[in-house]
């Protein structure tokens, strides 16, 4: 919230020192390009990370509450060690995905102590893709604008 505060503040700054609109959206686009580059290299070291873990089954032990963020964190029982998903709970279907006992392939992350889940999986994958293509048009619609 204090970012869109900051943002809209330094927007209404620069329109008053006479920056023109089409700069005023090609910055836009920038911090969208770079929002979008930090997305693609997110997953892709998610997608890294999933390369060098273990296949291995476990089940659902719990779902706990981040003590540092606060979001629903699934935690899985393999070898009768407890560990955390790298992702939070996804928020629709949240009962129906994640109820205690349920069994799943996992991706074990020995050196974080993290598991990837089939939803942690699914999302590192989507969303490379997505966060690629969209940092792609976003770079090309701030190309067409300057040239």
């Amino acid at each position: 919230m204090e970012t869109l505060i900051v943002l809209i503040v330094v927007t209404v700054l620069l329109v008053i020192l006479g920056v023109s609109a089409e700069m005023l959206i090609i910055g836009f686009l920038g911090l969208l390009c770079l929002m979008m580059a930090a997305l693609f290299l997110f997953f892709a070291y998610c997608i890294i990370r999933m390369t060098r873990s273990k296949k291995c089954r476990g089940k659902l032990a719990t779902v706990t509450k981040h003590p540092k963020h606060g979001f629903s964190v699934p935690v899985y029982e393999i070898d009768g060690e407890k560990y955390e998903n790298v992702f939070p709970c996804e928020i629709v279907m949240k009962k129906q995905l994640y109820y205690e006992g349920r069994e799943c392939r996992l991706l074990l992350d020995k050196k974080r102590s993290k598991v990837f889940d089939g939803n942690a999986r699914i999302s590192s994958i989507l969303g490379i893709i997505l966060s690629g293509v969209s940092f792609a048009m976003i770079l090309d619609s701030m190309i067409d604008m300057l040239g």
